[in-house]
């Protein structure tokens, strides 16, 4: 692994649909390794643009896209509009650089300028890069949710964590 300061040669920018291709890739990177998700099926662009925030998608950028974030609604019910789930997912090649940082940064940003109060993520308790980062980043765990729905046949837990923005409440 070569060493590049990924803060100052990295583009963070908003994800466009001719983008997906290269962000389902890795997304299936993540589900494939079983920390990810519970998902197996890769979404069509179509269904993962209809569940995601426009303004709240960002890729990063070294040459290629190596990582992506976004923030999707965690119900359509207008009294929890301002409450949203993170998903971030980095390349195989490039995690443990500081690329899910830059993108959870941008997504927090972005949530604080328009009015999200509050930023979930359920995160499995074996993906400890993952848990890190969300503390790092100002979240605090909530609590597990034990068996809380199965991947491959098996029951699994989650980690639930919350960040809530100082500049909205």
């Amino acid at each position: 692994m070569s060493v590049v300061d990924v803060a100052t040669v990295t583009v963070v920018r908003p994800l466009r649909a001719d983008d997906w291709p290269a962000a389902a890739e890795i997304w299936w990177e993540g589900a494939r390794g079983g920390l990810a998700t519970f998902e197996t099926d890769v979404p069509s662009w179509e269904a993962w643009d209809a569940a995601h925030l426009p303004g709240h998608r960002f890729v990063a950028e070294l040459g290629d896209l190596v990582g992506w974030a976004a923030l999707a609604p965690v119900s359509p019910r207008r009294v929890y509009r301002g409450v949203t789930e993170a998903s971030i997912y980095v390349a195989d090649s490039w995690r443990g650089r500081g690329l899910g940082r830059l993108l959870l940064d941008e997504l927090v940003a972005g949530a604080d300028r328009d009015g999200i109060w509050t930023i979930q993520a359920s995160i499995f308790p074996e993906n400890r890069a993952s848990l890190a980062l969300h503390e790092r980043c100002g979240f605090r765990v909530v609590g597990t949710r034990e068996r809380i729905a199965k991947r491959d046949g098996v029951w699994r837990d989650t980690v639930l964590l919350e960040r809530r923005s100082p500049a909205v409440l």
